[in-house]
């Protein structure tokens, strides 16, 4: 009779355990199911602002004023967004258990904005402020320390990335679901709400902000290395001639310089140390070095109208095109030498045509800003 009393007792308590038990495993469940939704988001929004940031680096590829490099970077954002929308979640009602004057319990689902998108706008941030969704400047890998500095709560991005709209070769795109206010040249929606883990053990101040999230892309510029087909009214072509790199270093840029030059637009290309006097024409023109060989190679690229009487200076959106087709890839290029690909990447100044690349994508997040 005891033994009997003492298994009831028993089986009881296993009973009490595995309830408790399964409030665990649903509790964490809820929370990994949030943490997923978080990092699922966080990927998106980082597509997008890998997308924007090149989108703008072309603009400035291109030569375009400030103001298209933005708009292009905004519309591109705005164009993915219209493919791709999180749907708003807003909680409204409910208890501030903890006296921090956010509500944390009994909320219910806001049903008036309930399956509308999100669709956020990227501030086109004219007075280029650091902390701005749009930020144009100049981008040293060389410089970016081990912790990104300021993070996770700050923007700023010295020494690696310096705000300039002079002379910037670089771009820099952020997306923030991190419910701040006031961002200098920015803007924030939302954080990301808990919703299965509403119910758990989760600290209140927790549940009640929600998870913040945050992308962020850079696109830097550099020396362009191939020039492509131009297989559109649109696209600029390359010039069959070459220019000596000390006439672009000294900006003299006369007609008698030029070289001949019949290879493929692509640095290491051979130039023959002879003049060009008939060519003419407006386009990507390859730029030669001598090197330690003795012989003439292309290693880079600037833009230029060429007339019968002299050499102007240009860019593509001066000269009338949308789009640029140059690329700083070194794939399929052959016969590359370390003097070769260091004489390109040495090259600088404002008549150098460059292309640009993802120089570094950030994905933040926390429960605050």
């Amino acid at each position: 009779m005891k033994d009997s009393l003492a298994r009831r007792q028993r089986r009881g308590g296993i009973l009490i355990l595995a309830v408790m038990l399964l409030f665990v495993i649903f509790a964490i469940a809820g929370l990994l199911i949030d943490v997923g939704m978080s990092r699922l988001t966080q990927a998106k929004m980082q597509s997008v602002t890998d997308a924007a940031a090149m989108e703008g680096g072309w603009q400035i590829s291109l030569g375009s004023n400030q103001t298209s490099v933005r708009d292009a970077a905004a519309n591109r954002t705005g164009e993915l967004f219209e493919t791709w929308s999180p749907k708003r979640l807003e909680f409204e009602g409910g208890y501030d258990l903890d006296g921090d004057g956010i509500l944390e319990s009994s909320q219910t689902i806001n049903t008036d904005t309930i399956g509308d998108r999100i669709r956020p706008a990227l501030n086109q941030n004219p007075n280029n402020e650091p902390a701005g969704d749009i930020v144009l400047g100049t981008y040293d890998e060389n410089s970016i320390p081990t912790v990104l500095p300021g993070r996770p709560t700050g923007y700023d991005r010295n020494s690696a990335f310096v705000a300039d709209v002079d002379n910037p070769n670089s771009i820099l795109v952020r997306l923030r679901r991190t419910n701040e206010q006031g961002i200098p040249g920015g803007t924030a929606q939302g954080n990301l709400p808990y919703l299965w883990s509403r119910g758990s053990m989760l600290s209140f101040g927790l549940k009640g902000r929600g998870i913040a999230v945050r992308s962020e892309s850079i696109t830097k510029l550099s020396p362009a290395t191939a020039v492509g087909d131009a297989t559109s009214e649109r696209l600029p072509t390359f010039v069959s001639a070459a220019i000596p790199l000390t006439e672009v270093v000294s900006e003299t840029f006369t007609r008698n310089t030029l070289m001949s030059f019949a290879g493929s637009p692509h640095i290491g290309a051979a130039v023959i140390d002879a003049p060009a006097a008939a060519v003419t024409g407006t386009g990507y023109l390859p730029i030669a070095k001598q090197m330690s060989s003795g012989q003439w190679h292309v290693i880079g690229f600037m833009f230029a109208n060429i007339s019968v009487d002299n050499i102007v200076p240009s860019t593509p959106a001066a000269s009338g095109f949308s789009h640029a087709n140059i690329t700083t890839s070194l794939t399929n290029i052959p016969d590359l030498s370390e003097e070769l690909v260091a004489a390109n990447q040495s090259l600088s100044g404002p008549y150098i045509s460059r292309a640009p690349t993802l120089a570094r994508s950030q994905q933040i997040h926390g429960v605050s800003p």
